[in-house]
């Protein structure tokens, strides 16, 4: 029974087996293996000493519980102490300098290869990275400081120390030096001045785990011993000495705490700025001490004062320096050699400003006379002020010497130079004198007055006012008092004029009394003639030349050194026999460059090349220059022939015409690298021409299309310029549809200015999206105008110049820019300055466009708007020509009758020269 018992169950065992097996081979095959160990994470590649660094890994795979180990790991970085091995991850921290043995600066430095490994007891994985340990670093910020105000302080996302209260003023003491006028010491006097809480932004980089206390220090390089040459202490000029300007004084300017003053304490009477410790220095000042941050705080205010002195004084500076850690882990730097942050004190010292009585700043007054000014002060004060006027470092005219100044007293003008300005009164007139019988000036340019306050006397003395700028006004002083006449006895005919190196005036012109021959006469500022250049031969026989003039300072080398170059060009138009030149055909242009010679005769203009261009027909010449930068010449004229082969348009075309300087042997010789030609099938007119632009340019108008230019109504002004023989004319064309005829112009920066005169009023009409637009109104009369153009022909600006009453014809001959405005001069049949001084049938006149635009203001009196206008009370006059001397003094061609003059006007339109 066993037996079959065993027999019956056996096949069934051996089933359930198989099964088993089955089952199991079939698991095999379809579970995973377990993952690689594997950690999850980049820590910081960054540590800072006395911050905690820590990172948060996490770690995935294997089969049991991870497990985790650093190796090449720095002392001070540890794994978390956790006995909860459950946890899929691992933290690890520690802080440099402090954790694994308080090692401190032994932490810095970088540690490569650190690695931190997981394993499951079967299979492993690590995360290798590095870790760079630096200073915590601490930095300084701090903006400029005003006496009397206290700044806000701004919100910061920081963990902030406690903020001081910067509204409580303070009181500080300290003793002064008393000086006599030539200022040495005459004893002390002991002040006690409030003072208004200023601060420093004193910064922590990283949080620190510990307390961080640094050491702070105000320096300054002010040294009462450093005193000017021939000068020893006691003395201004020591305490106050030209190396001392700009130095803050520590103890008088600002302190950390004032010697009166108490930090701001709660109720129980301790200091709400407790991190702050202020220690005295070898003065007993309070300008140093230790800032505590505590752990966690990265942002500390530092209160400093500044006191609220009398004293007039420029923008101080001075330094804040954090010294030494005194305690915790932080670097002074990233280097720890030091922080230091600049800081600087702006003075609130009423402000002196000067003016001329019409509000401007500068001016021109003759030799022997006196003219009135004004003083004004800015600024809040509750006490008299004073002000010592005195020329400036760089003015050419000394007070004292070449003038003085003279203020009202008990109704009488009498010499002092010091200014009173008595509490509640802002502005008070002086006077600038300039004695004829002392004055001496052996230079050839005018001295010039630039008048500020005398800093060496009022520096360390109180209730002075602070000068606005160091140069508050310019006074030019002009020796030619009288019309410079330019044909006396002789038959000189004035045509163009020009100013030159040293404000030597050239005058073109020819005497009708010797063939017309072309002279050049050369002046100087007192008007005496310094040279007259024969630029025609005395065989030569011409008939009315009209010269024209241009004039250039370049830079040139010799002998590897760069110098001054100083030339002029006269260009005139004849067909007659020139000497040393060979007749073309018609008018031609006849070409002379020039150059100043120091060692000829003492210093004289002698030639360097004469050159006949032209065509076989008409060339007239209008305008002549020299290039800046390499000396080229450029003509700018009419011709009724052809240029090059090149196509006439028909009637009078427009020429621009380029000679270069070449060198045969040691010789210099003329050249024309070029000449282009461009009008319409009218008659045109050439204006004028540019060396300033890009390239050489001409303008002019014409009554028809120039080059295929569209035209925009009767007569156009248009201008071109061209850079080589085959270069594409692009000629603008612009205008109204009236007529706007052009008689000068000048290229001023990136604009042309065009002057002429028509019965139009004009005016720009500014447009949203598309460009401005010229715009004109009719008149009764003819009026002059002044308009800009963009080198791509869009108007910018337009000017109309007429009589009030719209009655009298005008006219424009004369252009020049002047300080930023430009200067108009012609000639009127009416009243055009509304001066009721009309009394012939022509008399000249000149006026200043002012270009800046008027300030808005309801007083309509108040600045100067630099517009004027001047009109000679002379029948029969007019004023050709204008051209400006260094912006003090306008220099006009007059002619009254049959006569030339040189006229000088000042910038403010007062003239200089008045007619006897």
């Amino acid at each position: 029974m066993g037996a079959d018992f065993y027999s019956r169950i056996h096949p069934v065992r051996q089933r359930v087996v198989l099964v088993l097996l089955s089952l199991g081979l079939s698991g095999c095959k379809t579970e995973k293996d377990p993952d690689q160990p594997t950690i999850l994470g980049v820590p910081p590649v960054f540590a800072y000493l006395g911050v905690e660094y820590s990172y948060n890994f996490g770690a995935y795979g294997g089969e049991d519980i991870l497990d985790y180990s650093l190796t090449n790991a720095p002392s001070w970085l540890a794994l978390e102490d956790t006995s909860n091995k459950a946890r899929q991850g691992i933290i690890m921290r520690g802080v440099p300098g402090l954790t694994g043995g308080s090692r401190g600066e032994a932490d810095l430095g970088k540690t490569e290869g650190i690695n931190l490994v997981t394993t499951d007891g079967r299979m492993a994985g690590a995360q290798p990275f590095d870790i760079d340990v630096k200073y915590n670093v601490m930095s300084l910020d701090a903006e400029p400081f005003t006496e009397g105000e206290s700044p806000e302080i701004p919100a910061s996302n920081r963990e902030q120390c406690a903020l001081p209260d910067l509204e409580t003023e303070g009181e500080h003491s300290f003793t002064v030096h008393l000086y006599n006028d030539d200022g040495s010491v005459s004893g002390t006097r002991d002040l006690t001045l409030p003072t208004r809480r200023v601060y420093v932004k004193v910064i922590l980089d990283q949080p620190s785990v510990t307390r961080v206390a640094v050491a702070f220090e105000l320096l300054s390089d002010y040294d009462a011993s450093s005193c000017d040459v021939g000068f020893s202490p006691p003395h201004q000029n020591c305490d106050h000495s030209a190396s001392n300007a700009g130095d803050a004084i520590l103890g008088e300017d600002i302190v950390g705490l004032g010697s009166n003053s108490s930090l701001p304490r709660d109720e129980t009477g301790e200091s709400e700025l407790d991190y702050i410790d202020y220690e005295p220095d070898e003065q007993g000042f309070y300008t140093r001490g230790v800032i505590t941050l505590e752990p966690g705080i990265t942002e500390c205010y530092l209160p400093l004062e500044v006191v609220e002195d009398s004293f007039p004084e420029p923008v101080e500076s001075l330094r804040l320096a954090l010294t030494e850690v005194r305690s915790g882990l932080a670097g002074l730097g990233s280097g720890n050699g030091g922080v230091v942050t600049n800081l600087s004190i702006q003075d609130n010292e009423p402000v002196l400003t000067l003016e001329t009585v019409k509000g401007g700043g500068r001016d021109t007054l003759n030799v022997g006379d006196v003219r009135e000014y004004v003083a004004r002060l800015s600024g809040d004060r509750d006490r008299d002020i004073l002000a010592k006027l005195s020329h400036t470092e760089d003015s050419t005219a000394r007070l004292d010497s070449e003038f003085v100044i003279e203020r009202l007293e008990e109704g009488n003008w009498v010499e002092n130079d010091e200014l009173v300005f008595p509490e509640g009164t802002d502005e008070v007139s002086f006077r600038i004198r300039v004695p004829a019988g002392s004055y001496a000036n052996p230079a050839f340019s005018d001295r010039f007055i630039l008048l500020g306050t005398n800093e060496n006397f009022q520096a360390g003395r109180e209730d002075y006012a602070r000068a606005e700028s160091e140069n508050l006004i310019r006074v030019s002083l002009n020796e030619l008092t009288s019309p410079l006449v330019l044909n006396s006895g002789d038959g000189f005919v004035a045509t163009d004029i020009a100013v030159g190196h040293d404000g030597r005036l050239f005058v073109a012109g020819y005497d009708s009394q010797d063939n017309d021959r072309v002279l050049v006469r050369i002046f100087d500022q007192r008007g005496a003639k310094l040279q007259q250049v024969a630029i025609s031969s005395a065989g030569d026989s011409l008939i009315a030349p009209d010269p024209v003039i241009n004039v250039v300072q370049r830079k040139v080398t010799q002998g590897g050194t760069k110098v001054d170059r100083f030339e002029f060009v006269v260009a005139y138009s004849t067909d007659q026999t020139v000497e040393g030149t060979t007749a073309i055909g018609g008018q031609d242009a006849v070409t002379s460059l020039y150059w100043f010679d120091s060692a000829s005769n003492g210093g004289e203009y002698i030639p360097t090349w004469t050159i006949r261009t032209g065509t076989d027909a008409d060339d007239q010449v209008r305008w002549a220059g020299i290039n800046r930068d390499t000396g080229y010449v450029v003509l700018a004229g009419e011709t009724n022939g052809v240029f090059d082969q090149q196509q006439a348009s028909g009637g009078i075309d427009s020429f621009l015409q380029r000679i270069d300087t070449e060198l045969d042997g040691n010789t210099q010789q003329p050249a024309v690298a070029w000449s282009r030609q461009a009008g319409s099938a009218a008659d045109d007119r050439v204006a004028g021409g540019s060396t300033q632009s890009i390239s050489p340019g001409l303008f002019g108008s014409a009554a028809g299309s120039v080059e295929g230019a569209p035209v925009i109504g009767g007569i156009d002004a248009f201008f071109f310029n061209a850079s080589s023989a085959t270069s594409e004319l692009s000629v603008n064309q612009v205008g109204t549809a009236g007529d706007e005829p052009v008689s000068g112009g000048l290229f001023q920066g990136s604009t042309l200015w065009l002057i002429g005169a028509s019965d139009g009023l004009y005016s720009v009409l500014e447009q949203d999206e598309e460009d401005p637009q010229l715009e004109r109104e009719s008149l009764s009369s003819t009026a002059g105008f002044l308009l800009g153009y963009s080198s791509s022909g869009i108007v910018g600006r337009a000017f109309s110049l007429n009589d009030d009453n719209d009655q009298a014809d005008e006219t424009l001959q004369g252009l020049t820019a002047f300080d930023g405005d430009m200067v108009v001069s012609g000639a009127t049949d009416g009243d055009f300055a509304s001066g009721g001084v009309v009394s012939g049938m022509e008399q000249g006149i000149v006026a200043r466009v002012s270009l800046v635009p008027e300030a808005e203001t309801e007083d309509e009196d108040s600045g100067f708007r630099n517009d004027w206008r001047y009109q000679l009370a002379v029948d029969n006059s007019e004023i050709l020509d204008l051209e400006n001397y260094r912006d003090d003094e306008i220099v006009a061609l007059s002619r009254m009758g049959g006569n030339w003059y040189v006229l000088l006007f000042s910038p403010e339109g007062q003239s200089l020269t008045p007619l006897n």
